[in-house]
Order: structure tokens, then sequence, then C-alpha cells
């Protein structure tokens, strides 16, 4: 099967910059992925050993596992309030709306994290 992005429905590994935590993570959709998340712990990981993708397009993720899927624009408008909010009372100056920046995270199907809860 083709689709539009190498990382589509792939497991792939994201190892803290660290190098003490790794956490594999399925995208659910053919959409991109980031380069660079935040781990449970707060860490910083990137996606290493691309290599070693798997494209799994019928994974059934366990509960605990995280996955990809395709932002929502109520998530983002969540986002960019706490995004906004945090920035404003850091004294950033510019900072745009909570409108803009919410439209700026919709770009070319941005993905978002999910965890299965059951």
């Amino acid at each position: 099967m083709t689709y539009n992005h190498s990382e589509a429905f792939c497991l792939m590994k994201y190892r803290s910059d660290d190098g003490t935590e790794e956490e594999i993570i399925w995208n659910s959709r053919d959409g991109v992925t980031p380069f660079v998340l935040s781990l449970r712990s707060g860490k910083t990981a990137q996606h290493v050993d691309w290599h070693e993708d798997r494209c799994v397009p019928d994974y059934q993720p366990k509960p605990g596992e995280r996955i990809f899927i395709d932002l929502t624009p109520e998530k983002a408008e969540e986002y960019a309030k706490r995004n906004v909010k945090r920035w404003r009372r850091q004294g950033a100056q510019g900072v745009p709306s909570v409108r803009e920046m919410a439209r700026s995270y919709m770009k070319d199907g941005a993905p978002d994290i999910k965890e299965i809860t059951e």
C-alpha cells in the first residue's frame, strides 16, 4: 500500500536527550509526526533509529500506550490558550491572539498525541 508520508501508520522510537528513557509511539494516520516531543516524565525526546520504524496499519494499541492522532480545532485552541497565557505571564512582546495561534497549529494535518485508556 502507498501512503503520502513515510511515517504513516509506523511504530516509532523516541529517546530522551539524556538517553535514559525511550517510548514507542504509533502514528495512527497518514500524517506527519514531530521530530521532538515531551515524554510523560517531562523530558525532551527525539525520534531515533528511523531505520527501525515499522509500518503497522492494523496495530491495536494497548492501554497506557500513546499514539499520534490528528489535532482537532478544539485541542489547538486549548493549547493556544495555555501558551498565550504563559507567554504573557513571562512578559513576552507581540504575543498573537489565541485564535491566531490556534489557527497556526492546524496547518497541514498537524499531529496531537493521545494516551490510550481502554
